[in-house]
């Protein structure tokens, strides 16, 4: 018997019901879905605005090869690797091939990049306001460690905080860095002798990094070397090396990978140990009163006590971003100066007799030799403890180690983002005669102004003596012709620091030791990591320096004449009463001496009399200018 199906009005309405309660159930999943869509198109439409806005006002400049619409110029930034050159180096042949100014772009972010130094100065000096740092692309992987530091504060933060941590580097602190780096060049001599004269290779890359964080350790937090070593290895630079990672590895900052799990971990450890120690010195403080600032750390403290701020979780976050970000840019930098530098002296052995007797070598026809700088600061062969006023004078191992920086561009281009104004052309001035739209990434080509030089593959450390190349640029743009630190209110607050530290360790590294770099030949400068080292490190061979080694330094063969020796000491008067001009001339011809300025420092000049030279020493008090006129000498070289 077939089933009677009955209608139910009852059922009806059930079902009406039910069919109700999932409409109003699926009503809020349809309103963010077409909230999210609106979104989308929204943004997709503001960016398709702003980006064929700032294409047309960029029309003029021409674009760099191998752009795709979407990807830009990505591809080749990424592929050039297999060149073994960086996206800096891809670049330069932009710069090159094109023109002074090359428009690129990656992934829809548009950018120019030059090279020009009237152009680094208007973004650096005269526009630097309106140009920020940019934290969207550049400084992104590096944020979980410098955060709201210094590096990458903008505005009202960064005068703040420019203002809380420039006392810290006064002079006082500088005097104290000679000191640390005497002792930390002192621990790796006495680490390196175990391998000195046995064939075996050391990494001293490696070992600059180490020494380097020494000494910042030291000067920032009084940390003992021992626990430098202990904690910064393990922390510290497995986190920088990630960073590094996630500039041309983007994703890695995003995806759950162990990597990533691990530089959590480390940044984690690496933020409670620095608070720790904050609270611990800050506690202190207040319970024992004011006392002599030990270290950078207790000038920063002092400069907040002094501010009446009080001590919270936030001020303590941000002296955690202050002191990695002294870390960050007190180390890598100078390691990476130390380390060419390094190669250079020992790939020239000409250059490194130079600097371990302290001679600069000629100036044009002007032979100026500054003799003995390490022996001067340190002792021939006893050492003893020098200050600064003797690292100053250091003059040569000073240009040495600026032009390795020139040379090698250890931070090859920077970039900031054109944030203000309102108009097609935010900055009507530009650079280079082309105005530039809000919104633009700006990348300076450090590397490129630093191959405007003659002969920019060779290394010439006479470049950066007195009356060297670097003098003869116009006085406009001189300033912005060597941009390492950059160069405007924005400049490096610590680069006093880096080029003392550096001149100490260099200096006394070539009195006690000769270099031989392994496969010198085939060196290479990393293409992936800023700041730019050698591929794999530096390896070299140690010899220690005898003696006898160091004093035949001291009499060197190109000079056409015997010389003279002539002192001159430290006076503010009238400086031809410091110099006994009867002995200089030795009644053979007479001396003539004049200045620019009355602030002269000490320091012992060989000066080739043949020439009858006029000759400019630099110095940190003033420039004295020592103008001899007289005979060629016909008797021994006398030392007044």
């Amino acid at each position: 018997m077939a089933a009677t199906t009955h209608w139910s009005p009852l059922a009806d309405l059930l079902a009406d019901a039910g069919s109700a309660t999932t409409l109003l159930r699926l009503v809020p999943v349809v309103l963010l879905g077409g909230g999210l869509l609106v979104y989308i198109i929204a943004r997709t439409a503001l960016f398709i605005k702003d980006y064929m806005r700032i294409s047309r006002a960029l029309a003029k400049i021409p674009t760099a090869p191998g752009s795709l619409p979407l990807l830009g110029n990505v591809i080749p930034m990424i592929t050039c690797v297999r060149r073994n050159i960086g996206a800096w180096d891809l670049m330069e042949e932009w710069l090159d091939n094109t023109g002074p100014i090359v428009k690129f772009s990656i992934l829809g972010t548009q950018g120019v990049v030059f090279r020009d130094p009237s152009a680094l100065k208007r973004v650096f000096q005269t526009g630097y306001k309106m140009y920020e740092k940019d934290l969207d692309v550049s400084y992104r992987p590096f944020l979980p460690i410098l955060g709201s530091g210094l590096v990458t504060a903008d505005g009202a933060l960064w005068q703040k905080q420019r203002m809380l941590m420039g006392p810290a580097l006064r002079v006082d602190v500088l005097d104290d860095i000679v000191t640390i780096a005497k002792k930390a060049v002192d621990r790796l001599c006495e680490k390196l002798a175990h391998h000195a004269g046995k064939g075996q290779s050391v990494n001293i890359e490696e070992e600059f990094r180490l020494l380097t964080l020494q000494v910042i350790g030291e000067a920032v937090l009084s940390m003992a070397p021992e626990e430098c070593d202990r904690v910064f290895p393990s922390l510290y630079l497995p986190v920088m090396n990630e960073a590094n990672h996630r500039v041309l590895r983007p994703y890695r900052m995003y995806l759950p990978t162990p990597e990533w799990f691990r530089f959590r971990t480390r940044m984690s450890q690496l933020n409670e140990y620095l608070i720790d120690l904050f609270r611990r010195r800050w506690e202190s403080r207040q319970r024992l009163g004011r006392q002599k600032p030990a270290d950078i750390l207790d000038r920063i403290m002092e400069a907040i006590e002094e501010s009446g701020a009080k001590w919270d979780a936030a001020l303590e976050t941000q002296l955690c971003y202050e002191i990695k970000t002294f870390l960050l840019a007190g180390h890598e930098t100078s390691a990476a100066m130390l380390t060419w530098s390094t190669f250079e002296l020992a790939m020239n052995e000409k250059a490194t007799n130079k600097v371990q007797a302290g001679a600069p070598g000629g100036c044009g026809r002007v032979v100026l030799r500054v003799v003995s700088e390490a022996e001067a600061a340190f002792g021939l062969r006893s050492e003893k403890e020098a200050n600064r006023r003797n690292v100053d004078e250091m003059i040569f191992t000073l240009a040495v180690l600026k032009e390795a920086l020139r040379k090698y561009s250890v931070v090859p281009v920077v970039t900031r983002k054109l944030v203000r104004g309102s108009g097609a052309a935010d900055d009507p001035v530009g650079v280079l005669g082309h105005p530039l739209p809000k919104g633009i990434m700006v990348a300076c080509h450090l590397q490129g102004t630093h191959r405007l030089y003659e002969a920019p593959d060779e290394f010439r450390p006479e470049r950066f003596m007195p009356e060297g190349e670097y003098d003869s640029f116009d006085d406009a743009i001189r300033a912005y012709m060597f941009v390492p630190f950059i160069q405007g209110p924005r400049n490096c607050l610590g680069q006093h620091l880096a080029l003392l530290e550096a001149r100490v360790v260099l200096s006394l590294l070539h009195k006690r030791f000769k270099f031989r770099v392994v496969d010198g030949d085939k060196v290479t400068r990393m293409p992936t990591v800023i700041p730019v080292g050698p591929t794999g490190g530096l390896n070299v061979v140690l010899e220690q320096r005898t003696d006898a080694q160091a004093k035949s330094c001291w009499d060197p063969p190109f000079l056409p004449v015997r010389a003279w020796w002539v002192r001159v000491g430290t006076h503010r008067g009238d400086l031809a009463s410091r110099v006994r001009q009867r002995q200089l001339a030795h009644g053979r011809g007479g001396a003539m001496l004049g200045r620019r300025q009355a602030g002269i420092t000490s320091r012992t000049y060989e000066c080739d009399l043949h020439f009858m030279a006029l000759s400019h020493a630099a110095t940190s008090e003033g420039v004295a200018a020592l103008v001899v006129a007289a005979k060629p000498p016909r008797y021994p070289n006398t030392v007044t």
